[in-house]
């Protein structure tokens, strides 16, 4: 994998075990394909202190299939999880293909899988209520929603965007916590893209501060931004 950007990490640490990588999926980004997700699996087995997972969030996509697509709320869970279905039969292809010793350190993750956690929630609802109370904040979520669309924007009211904005708002617990499954910590997000920057920019913002400082947040994270 090639290393562009890193936050709260270095590559020694990496490469000497220090975290547990993770790669998030978005079901409707054409990069994760088998040969990059085959790629993560390789490397990541190589450099994880507990484990890897390969997250797929799948169930916040019928957010964007409501507005890009005008579904109904039902149908753009099912479109959702017909997608969803399909990567995670790249992502078992994938894990077909390594060998043993490097499938036992591999869990394939589903989004429901993750949002049980008890400190998921938690963070999810402190997250959701700033969202609602802060206008500041939810001012902020919807720009960096706005600008992650560029000008496919022009086709959609202030009332669409701040509903695609809250795809944003789902993964944030996420972001800036990992997750826990199955009794390990995945701390190292790697991604084919800029989430590292929404995490800059997110504690650029004063109103941020003292949002963050509610969390939950047990141990370290960091994220990379890596290509195959």
């Amino acid at each position: 994998m090639k290393i562009e950007t890193l936050i709260n990490t270095t590559e020694v640490e990496i490469n000497n075990r220090q975290w547990n990588p993770y790669l998030g999926i978005s079901i409707n980004n054409k990069v994760f394909t088998l040969e990059y997700i085959s790629a993560f699996m390789d490397w990541a087995t190589d450099r994880s202190k507990d484990g890897v997972a390969v997250l797929v969030v799948d169930i916040i996509q019928r957010i964007n299939n409501e507005v890009f697509n005008r579904s109904k709320p039902m149908a753009a869970i099912e479109k959702a999880f017909k997608k969803s279905d399909e990567i995670l039969q790249i992502c078992t292809e994938a894990y077909s293909k390594l060998p043993t010793e490097k499938k036992e350190r591999i869990a394939i993750v589903e989004w429901p899988d993750v949002i049980q956690d008890e400190t998921f929630c938690l963070n999810s609802q402190i997250l959701n209520s700033a969202f609602e109370l802060n206008q500041r904040f939810r001012e902020v979520l919807i720009s960096i929603t706005r600008r992650s669309l560029g000008e496919i924007t022009a086709r959609f009211d202030e009332q669409q965007i701040e509903s695609l904005s809250h795809y944003l708002l789902n993964e944030l617990p996420e972001i800036f916590a990992g997750f826990h499954h199955n009794g390990i910590h995945f701390n190292l997000n790697v991604y084919p893209g800029k989430i590292s920057s929404i995490y800059t920019e997110l504690f650029e913002q004063e109103c941020f501060k003292p949002i963050y400082d509610q969390l939950c947040i047990k141990g370290k994270i960091a994220l990379v931004e890596a290509y195959q």
